[in-house]
């Protein structure tokens, strides 16, 4: 069963519910929350750019959030965009934005709060130029023990410059993958 959960930001995310056909919990994390799950929990997302690449070659590992405005640090592991870059570590800087599903008069939204995230990375040498950045949308699909499972989905805008050619725009790329420790 396919539910869709739509962020402030005009961004949605399809979530495949439990397929024993329970309800999904609404989560209402803060980001004190988020940062125990990625940060102290070591939990990371291993990306998929819809099937076009190796995923198990992909993933952001988070480093540090700031707990009040969201921003945060990590690294993604081997980027696959084209034109292919060399798989290495990219260190990323980014922010992650937690839409409250509640107000004073109620919920806001039956499915708890929304949560955006945007990272970015760049790699440069002497000639050549490639950067990336990713905007997207978070969904929290409950606890299995100790993980947390959810999964990730958006846009990924990205460009190429080298000596003599001008940029070249590769977007935009979708990607999705699914949190795991």
């Amino acid at each position: 069963m396919l539910k869709r959960s739509c962020l402030a930001a005009g961004l949605y995310l399809a979530v495949l519910a439990d397929p024993a056909g329970a309800q999904v919990v609404p989560y209402y994390f803060s980001l004190a929350d988020l940062e125990k799950i990625f940060v102290e929990n070591k939990q990371y997302f291993v990306l998929d750019d819809e099937g076009f690449d190796d995923a198990s070659f992909n993933h952001l590992h988070f480093t540090t959030i700031d707990t009040t405005t969201g921003a945060f640090t990590g690294a993604i592991w081997a980027p696959e965009l084209l034109p292919a870059a060399a798989q290495q570590v990219i260190p990323v800087t980014g922010k992650l934005t937690v839409h409250q599903g509640t107000s004073a008069n109620g919920p806001l939204s039956q499915g708890g709060n929304h949560y955006e995230i945007e990272f970015s990375w760049t790699i440069s040498s002497i000639c050549n130029t490639n950067t990336a950045s990713y905007h997207g949308a978070i969904a929290f699909l409950g606890y299995q023990g100790a993980k947390m499972r959810g999964t990730i989905a958006g846009k990924i805008t990205s460009n190429y410059s080298a000596c003599g050619i001008s940029t070249l725009p590769y977007s935009p790329q979708p990607f999705s993958g699914v949190l795991t420790k």
